[in-house]
């Protein structure tokens, strides 16, 4: 029986500000670095173990992965795991969204999981390149994977719901861990959520 283990990236700036990011690359502040020390004295303390860690090619993620790597082995950089590319949205909070882009938002109402953000995806394309990440992945395997809330969601969503319905149903914060155990290596059983947040 292998384990996915997630852990969301230290707080940003940005998270902090509450801005839309996701492709915008910056580093995680001082909480967010104190939050990945966190995670990782909880990744041991529980004596949870990983063959692999996995890191989004973002900043912020890949900076949490070196802190949670208790182990000190080769983090793997994989672009599948990015969070999702807001577009047009980035770098703006929702107050200026609502007000330079009105009529995008009410499209994005009425139909958010297949809304594609001007120059940015959608959650259905985030949902299908973490999909294809995980699929990728050996699940006998234990496999720690330092990535995004969208990405985390995005996967929860599809392993416990009907691919996006259950995407917003998850508050995984910043430095949070869940672990998933694959029975048989391929039923997936959610044993862990938001471990030591």
């Amino acid at each position: 029986m292998g384990k996915l283990i997630l852990v969301r990236h230290g707080q940003t700036d940005m998270n902090k500000d509450q801005l839309y990011y996701g492709k915008i690359d910056v580093p995680i502040n001082e909480v967010g670095r104190e939050q990945a020390r966190k995670a990782c004295e909880n990744l041991i303390n529980l004596k949870i173990d990983y063959d692999k860690i996995y890191s989004s090619n973002q900043i912020r993620a890949y900076e949490t992965a070196t802190i949670v790597n208790y182990k000190n082995i080769e983090i793997e950089k994989n672009e599948k795991i990015q969070e999702m590319n807001f577009g047009i949205f980035e770098g703006l909070n929702y107050k200026d969204v609502m007000e330079k882009f009105p009529e995008e938002m009410e499209l994005l109402k009425k139909d958010w999981k297949t809304y594609s953000y001007i120059t940015g995806e959608s959650p259905f394309q985030l949902q299908k390149r973490v999909v294809e990440f995980l699929n990728s992945i050996d699940k006998s395997k234990n496999n720690l994977v330092v990535t995004h809330w969208g990405v985390i969601c995005s996967l929860l969503s599809w392993l416990f719901s009907n691919e996006l319905d259950g995407y917003w149903k998850f508050q995984v914060e910043n430095g949070g861990i869940v672990v998933i155990n694959f029975v048989d290596n391929d039923y997936p059983v959610l044993c862990g959520f938001n471990i030591g947040v």
